[in-house]
């Protein structure tokens, strides 16, 4: 398993990055993305311990990294997270620790973060919109976790050669995640035989305070085999692709494994949000209450993307 990271005593500015990214050749149709096999129905699957759960801020603290360099020619990595109460803040400065991978002009820079979350988040009377172009979350390495829109109002994945392998790339404003993205032999967020074993992995933390999970997960109780959780949207209008990625898709209740907004209730009663390898990639909607100062600061996001 990755390193885990110490929760400290500290306090930062709120700053946020809002960016498009730099776009490159675009495509059609949805690029290739890490994919595991189902080898159950998903409806089965089950993991039998949960890695993050709601209402312990000290353990929520403990899915974050104990962060260190992996890019000579970069800043250092920096991330802490906070107790405070019926709080966690995390703070970061968005420089990854794993190998960065040049797919867009520039390199990763150093872009303050602060989203501080509820330790019991609420459910929403009705899911809300998740940004177009900014975070909704961060990662256990401290890096912005983005939505499925590039600069172009179209799918990240239309873009040709825009994300690295890891779902990362480096935007106008700071280096992000699109989607959860590995392979073999590669230094990503996870490395593949992580991803792959079905264990139960904390991706990051929604700005509504809903752990963000791996998709692959355990088909039975042994873990003896591994399904990919698959999520409800359909690629409804491949036209608009490229171009406007929230009206190419849309929500079919019952086709995916997942609810609108890319989670489920587990079996320990807890909801949570999993990666899928098609859209919405991590979120589709906020599923909890969002504090209007969860995430805020120079270039913040704006609320507002998919319906919900």
């Amino acid at each position: 398993m990755r390193r885990r990271f110490s929760t400290v005593a500290a306090t930062s500015v709120l700053l946020l990055a809002l960016a498009g990214c730099t776009a490159a050749e675009s495509t059609d149709a949805e690029t290739s993305t890490p994919t595991v096999e189902a080898t159950e129905s998903a409806t089965t699957a089950t993991t039998a311990t949960f890695a993050a759960s709601n209402g312990d801020c000290d353990a929520m603290a403990a899915t974050l990294r104990d962060v260190e360099s992996a890019n000579a020619d970069l800043a250092d990595p920096e991330l802490a997270a906070v107790c405070d109460g019926d709080t966690l803040t995390i703070s970061s400065n968005s420089i990854p620790d794993y190998l960065y991978i040049a797919t867009t002009p520039g390199s990763p820079k150093v872009s303050e973060l602060t989203m501080t979350i509820p330790v019991t988040p609420t459910e929403a009377d009705e899911p809300s919109a998740v940004p177009y172009l900014g975070a909704l979350g961060v990662a256990v390495n401290g890096v912005p976790i983005y939505g499925p829109t590039e600069g172009t109002g179209g799918d990240v994945q239309s873009l040709e050669g825009a994300l690295s392998v890891c779902g990362s790339h480096s935007g106008p404003t700071d280096f992000h995640i699109h989607w959860f993205g590995y392979a073999d032999g590669v230094d990503c967020l996870y490395d593949a035989d992580e991803a792959e074993t079905g264990e139960s992995l904390v991706v990051g933390w929604a700005a509504d305070g809903y752990p963000i999970m791996s998709g692959v997960v355990c088909s039975d109780d042994e873990c003896s085999k591994t399904t990919q959780l698959t999520s409800s949207w359909e690629l409804t209008d491949e036209s608009q692709f490229a171009t406007d990625t929230w009206a190419a898709h849309s929500y079919v209740e019952g086709s995916g494994d997942l609810d609108e907004c890319n989670g489920r209730v587990d079996s320990d009663g807890q909801y949570r949000y999993y990666a899928t390898p098609t859209f919405p990639y991590f979120l589709g909607c906020y599923h909890g209450d969002v504090a209007d100062d969860a995430l805020s600061g120079n270039n913040a996001a704006a609320p507002g993307g998919g319906p919900a």
